[in-house]
């Protein structure tokens, strides 16, 4: 009998609420966000508002999709080797289809717990059509 895969359903389904959750609670940032945010609204053609707003559409609508089905990230999770704020997290990488666009969306982000009061923060690093 082989090891159950990791990450399981039900673990994408705790880090997509657990993203959810930092994110209305205003425990959101991004790496690199100079660079990679910067390109992403340009690749989607929208502005900042959107798409800080797209990132919460996107969590629920990965949620409803069966978190296994949107999941689009490595088993096990890659983890993170370039950027210093979230190095060694896990890469938490999803897919999936919102109306308004003609073409799936993937986006990623890292969990990482704030060191003092244990707090989850969603760490953001992509959201831009899916290649």
């Amino acid at each position: 009998m082989s090891a159950p895969v990791h990450p399981s359903p039900k673990t994408l389904h705790q880090k997509l609420r657990a993203a959810q959750k930092a994110i209305t609670s205003g425990r959101l940032s991004a790496v690199d966000s100079d660079r990679h945010v910067v390109a992403d609204m340009d690749e989607l053609g929208v502005d900042e508002a959107t798409y800080w707003a797209l990132l919460p559409r996107l969590i629920e609508a990965a949620l409803l999709n069966g978190p296994a089905t949107s999941y689009a990230g490595t088993r096990p999770p890659r983890k993170s080797t370039k950027h210093p704020a979230i190095k060694n997290l896990e890469l938490w990488a999803f897919k999936v289809r919102l109306p308004e666009y003609p073409f799936p969306l993937y986006f990623k982000f890292a969990l990482k717990p704030h060191p003092k009061t244990g707090e989850i923060h969603c760490i953001h690093i992509d959201c831009h059509p899916d290649r």
